[in-house]
């Protein structure tokens, strides 16, 4: 059982022969790949193992190419290891998949989503008449500033992704954005151009917003299951209400990734996965928060294997952390409880005789250095409710209680029915 937040990336981290490897290994891939050719009416699978760049590349091919293959690799991982709470944030299409993975979207209406998504904004500006450069070494201020000067001059550019304190990506007009390249070069950044192609994230992106806004309107949206992350607000959805206009605001909003980081930062997650094809995301997250532990599913340092070795060993730790911590809540919560029981032999027969059997078990732990089994685990719990019940504490409180100890050391997904 593990803590998690999942993080999806956008459209550029396409690649000829992507899922290739999950789709021979895992049968979800196989499965999810089928869907995504029912939903589409094409075949998808094909186009990701044999199609060339150039098709790939195509914003309408992409997007659902990247959630079809960030979708299995969520998948893989959820049938692997037991998840608990999980976090999700997407990078601009990966919003999308995030949403998908929260289970407010079904896979096949999301790929349906992204597909007419990515037309909309490749009809939006036509290919070859925008482009995007991700911008090193300067200053979000700085550039910011080029981008000003540029627009007044020559043509529309824009910040597009605030993706790191020293990484934005620019979006506009080919000459504009070009010019603003040579200026920002200049002033001592490196400048990337991107794989896509369309200026996202940009005014430009304009004439797609209402026709997209009417075919998410056309889909069922149901309850968020897991918090998820907006690009454009830098914190949670509140409820599945917020996706159609902020879904919308985003086509011609900046992606606020740093804000986005900075809010998963600040929850107890254990680890960032980054989910989906090629490691994008994760050297952005390192960057950002040095010390956070980062995996990828798909890198040139790390296959999903990897991955799923390093988050089970992780795992196996925090479930024996959890259980350590579980022990030491349960002896709280039982000194602490009022007892409601006048009767002395019950109290020690049902309080202090248990209380002292989690001690001892405690210590035997402690002292052996060995992983608790689950029977261990289940029989803390079960003496704490035997000592709240000796304590004649009433049914609703007693509830409480557990539900306390379980959650406040963050093993809900072990004992749903305590």
């Amino acid at each position: 059982m593990y803590k998690m937040a999942f993080i999806f990336p956008g459209q550029g981290s396409q690649y000829v022969g992507m899922g290739q490897a999950w789709h021979s290994a895992y049968p979800i891939a196989r499965e999810l790949f089928e869907m995504a050719n029912d939903a589409l009416g094409f075949d998808l699978k094909k186009i990701c193992f044999e199609g060339s760049t150039q098709i790939l590349r195509k914003t309408e091919i992409a997007q659902p190419a990247i959630l079809t293959v960030s979708l299995i690799a969520y998948r893989i991982i959820l049938q692997e290891v037991e998840i608990v709470q999980p976090v999700l944030a997407g990078h601009s299409l990966g919003e999308i998949s995030a949403l998908c993975a929260a289970e407010a979207i079904s896979f096949a209406d999301a790929v349906k989503l992204v597909h007419a998504r990515g037309k909309y904004m490749q009809e939006a500006v036509p290919e070859g008449r925008g482009l995007m450069y991700a911008v090193v070494g300067l200053s979000s201020e700085q550039v910011k500033e080029i981008c000003r000067e540029i627009s007044l001059n020559i043509g529309t550019v824009v910040p597009s992704n605030y993706n790191a304190s020293k990484q934005t990506v620019i979006s506009g007009v080919k000459g504009a954005v070009e010019e603003a390249a040579i200026s920002m070069k200049h002033a001592g950044a490196q400048v990337i151009p991107l794989k896509v192609s369309a200026p996202f994230h940009s005014p430009l992106m304009e004439p797609a917003l209402a026709p997209f806004r009417e075919f998410l309107g056309g889909l069922t949206l149901h309850p968020l299951q897991h918090p998820v992350v907006s690009n454009v607000t830098g914190n949670f959805y509140k409820s599945e209400q917020d996706i159609i206009p902020l879904l919308t605001d985003q086509l011609m909003n900046p992606v606020l990734w740093t804000a986005c980081m900075n809010r998963m930062a600040t929850l107890p997650v254990q680890a960032f996965i980054d989910t989906g094809p090629r490691e994008t995301l994760g050297p952005l997250l390192k960057e950002h928060f040095p010390e956070a532990k980062v995996y990828a599913t798909d890198s040139i340092h790390s296959t999903m294997q990897d991955c799923l070795d390093n988050l089970r060993g992780d795992s196996e730790r925090s479930h024996l952390r959890s259980t350590g911590n579980l022990m030491d809540k349960c002896l709280s919560i039982a000194v602490c409880t009022k007892n409601h029981n006048s009767n002395a032999d019950e109290y020690q027969r049902n309080v202090i005789g248990p209380y002292k059997m989690i001690q001892r078990m405690k210590e035997e732990i402690t002292v052996s250095g060995k992983e608790p089994t689950l029977e261990q685990t289940e029989k803390v719990l079960h003496l704490l409710r035997t000592i709240l019940k000796g304590k004649k504490l009433p049914a609703d409180e007693l509830k409480l209680r557990l539900e306390q100890a379980i959650n406040e050391t963050g093993m809900p997904g072990y004992f749903k029915d305590c």
